[in-house]
């Protein structure tokens, strides 16, 4: 038999199982009544390209998951239909939060959460011990402590959502151990803390064309960042986001090997990024840095000794950074004539 046609005979029958997989999946209906406990029984048999729906009508009462087993090519799929929606709150009037998450997931792979309206939880979706899972286009608000949680998960893809109103943490957290992070084109408005707050081993996270407003001031002006790297992160790229407004840095970084490219930086109230002793060997490139008003580099001298920059814009051309023991700032003429 040629080459050709052993490949073809082994690979085969491979995808003619992951289809027949994908076809023996089921379309779990959720309603309001049911016991969220029974429902977490229930999904651990779910085969390959099952989903999980939620039917019309407000769920007061968190979702648990665990053990669910995806493919690649056949993920399991929570989502929800229209007029679907998960609200905690114990007393919506006085805002107060109910515990718990609205979607909680653990030890489970290739899944999808996508669709789902969530308000009045500590934690509008948590991941733990996942991996390969995508928290796409759902929209999440009125939450006490954080919008998404991913900790110990590699592979966790944060795409497309809208979160508001984190009224006491952060929209993003990302902690412990984690390779493979992607957070990109979120809507992230109104936090206490950080909008993205990433604080772990996690290494190379990419963090791309997320709109970030207003962190550090909701409820109160608290302080923070539109983006926190710090914990152990290393090499993360960071492209293509808008900072806005944002009462504190726009980033915060304390992760070494950062790309930092193509960034808008709007109305920062302390720098536009922060950079701490961890932060060397840091690329940036083709940012525009809008705050006029404040010194927008604020650096470690051994920071400052090791970035490599390129083609960034200031609006402040007095003072362009800051060492961070204040005794020293450099003027765009003194950045440039060290080869910035």
């Amino acid at each position: 038999m040629h080459i050709r046609g052993m490949l073809l005979a082994t690979v085969l029958p491979l995808l003619l199982l992951e289809a027949s997989l994908a076809a023996a999946g089921m379309d779990v209906q959720v309603r309001p009544t049911d016991d969220p406990n029974a429902l977490k029984e229930r999904s651990h048999s779910l085969a390959p390209g099952s989903t999980v729906r939620l039917t019309p009508g407000v769920y007061a009462k968190g979702l648990r998951f665990s053990e669910l087993r995806g493919t690649p090519q056949a993920p399991i799929r929570i989502t929800a239909a229209p007029g679907a929606s998960l609200e905690g709150w114990q007393d919506k009037g006085a805002k107060t939060f109910g515990s718990g998450s609205g979607i909680l997931l653990e030890k489970s792979s290739n899944v999808v959460i996508e669709g789902v309206p969530i308000a009045g939880f500590e934690r509008g979706i948590t991941l733990g011990g996942c991996q390969s899972v995508t928290v796409k286009g759902n929209t999440i608000h009125d939450v006490s402590s954080y919008g998404v949680m991913s900790y110990r998960s590699d592979g966790t893809a944060i795409l497309e959502n809208h979160i508001e109103r984190s009224h006491a943490e952060h929209g993003i957290y990302i902690s412990d151990v984690a390779t493979k992070i992607v957070i990109s084109k979120n809507v992230i408005r109104d936090t206490h803390v950080n909008g993205i707050h990433i604080n772990g081993a996690v290494v190379g996270p990419v963090i791309t064309d997320n709109q970030l407003e207003r962190t550090g001031s909701f409820p109160t002006k608290e302080g923070g960042a539109g983006l926190t790297l710090t914990g152990g992160t290393s090499a993360p790229v960071v492209t293509g986001n808008h900072f806005k407004n944002i009462y504190g840095q726009g980033i915060t970084l304390d992760a070494p090997n950062a790309v930092i490219d193509n960034n808008t930086f709007e109305s920062c109230a302390w720098s536009a990024i922060l950079g701490l002793p961890r932060g060397i060997n840091l690329r940036m490139s083709g940012n525009d840095f809008q705050n006029a008003s404040v010194v927008p580099l604020q650096f470690s001298a051994a920071m400052l000794a090791s970035v490599a920059a390129s083609g960034d814009r200031f609006s402040n051309k007095s003072a362009v950074c800051e060492v961070s023991d204040g005794q020293r700032k450099y003027s765009l003429k003194d950045w440039q004539a060290m080869g910035k």
